[in-house]
């Protein structure tokens, strides 16, 4: 399972705390961010763990069927079909004399 290393700053300028999220495979990258919102740093871990709820109340239930997405060509032909065929216009060769 991932382990997210999370670090809470003071933004010097707002006087707020703000998070940072670094990815759990190279602890180095920063992934996101926070706004400098929170006016303590344990109002700041709040924040994130309401962000994380919200995040995976998204989520769909685990027993959710899972959807498959069409490929473009397999729509594409599927329109084809769908739609009606036109005739092609038939020429008669004229005879030479």
């Amino acid at each position: 399972m991932a382990q997210f290393r999370v670090e809470f700053v003071l933004d010097q300028a707002s006087g707020k705390y703000l998070a940072e999220l670094y990815n759990p495979e190279n602890q180095n990258e920063l992934i996101v961010r926070t706004e400098a919102l929170y006016p303590t740093q344990p109002a700041a871990v709040l924040g994130l763990v309401q962000l994380f709820k919200n995040a995976i109340l998204k989520f769909p239930p685990a027993d959710a069927p899972v959807r498959k997405k069409k490929k473009k060509a397999a729509a594409k032909k599927a329109r084809k079909r769908a739609a009606p065929r036109k005739t092609a216009r038939t020429t008669k060769r004229r005879k030479k004399k």
